[in-house]
């Protein structure tokens, strides 16, 4: 028998064995419902430590308020993510092991490529298997092979895990101060903008508030010192309370760029105008018949 034969018969055999792997599922008993990772339960956990291989650790913090993930200061964390996070536990695995029927160091986990600590519980996040790249996962003695979500948890930025809503859900915002125009709230609970429109505008002002109550980033970056051309301020209920941000003029986009919390929020082009434009049926200057814009492109008064 040659020995190209050889070779052959012998990558056969190992296709074959791995097929038989994939359709037996050693670890898992055909027809069962796997059990999940662990029985903890996602509403008690109130602390989460993930530590990556190439990452800065993320700790994150439950709070009345919500989940805050925790830097020089706490920033409100992404929901989303949180859910995903909290969801790792309550995972149905494709098959188990006993930590002793593998090699921790080939399937990424001694060392770990991330690990997770939910309170006092542990998860450690290895490597992908070859076969079908399903992430092995580990949970005191038992490894799990799962479906592969874990990627984005081990190589994202933290500002992945920063909520994309400009402001909180709930927020009660007194006044809103753009470049060209003030929004103020009045004790009837009515809107007022300066310089005054008429009555005509009422609905286009509560259109411009609900905008900024609303307002959700595509993305968030670390604020990168790029100069900025104005400031917007907004004010809450309580009056103690104020975000400073300062308009960053990109030409694709509208750059959000909050300093004191390293952040800078990224918004479509068209957001330019649906959070700073918006026209009056009076200039402020006497004379001027020109709507009133706050688009960057839009012909300002003299």
């Amino acid at each position: 028998m040659g020995s190209r034969t050889l070779l052959n018969l012998t990558l056969a055999a190992i296709a074959l064995l791995l097929g038989l792997v994939v359709v037996y599922q050693p670890g898992l008993e055909k027809g069962t419902i796997a059990p999940p990772i662990s029985n903890l339960s996602a509403d008690s956990i109130s602390s989460i430590r993930v530590t990556r291989k190439e990452r800065t650790p993320l700790t994150f913090t439950k709070t009345a308020g919500g989940w805050q993930l925790l830097k020089e200061q706490a920033l409100p964390a992404s929901a989303f993510q949180l859910r995903a996070l909290l969801g790792i536990p309550g995972t149905r695995p494709e098959r188990s092991y006993p930590v002793s029927a593998l090699d921790p160091g080939s399937a990424g986990l001694e060392p770990p490529q991330a690990t997770l600590l939910l309170d006092d519980t542990l998860i450690t996040v290895g490597n992908t298997e070859p076969l079908e790249g399903k992430r092995y996962i580990r949970h005191e003695d038992t490894v799990y092979l799962v479906t592969d979500i874990y990627q984005h948890l081990i190589n994202a930025d933290w500002t992945n895990f920063v909520e994309r809503r400009l402001l909180p859900e709930n927020a009660a915002l007194q006044r809103i101060e753009l470049p060209a125009l003030s929004l103020t709230l009045d004790n009837e609970q009515q809107w007022q903008a300066t310089p005054a429109t008429d009555a005509g505008n009422a609905t286009a002002i509560q259109d411009l508030v609900s905008q900024w109550q609303n307002a959700s980033a595509t993305y968030i970056r670390r604020y990168d010192g790029t100069a900025t051309s104005a400031a917007i301020t907004l004010t809450f209920s309580d009056d103690t309370e104020t975000m400073i941000l300062y308009i960053n003029e990109q030409p694709a986009e509208l750059v959000l760029a909050k300093p004191d919390w390293g952040l800078q929020y990224h918004f479509p082009a068209n957001m330019r105008k649906t959070l700073l434009g918006m026209a009056a049926p009076e200039a402020a200057i006497e004379g001027d018949t020109r709507p009133l814009q706050l688009d960057s492109a839009a012909p300002q008064a003299p």
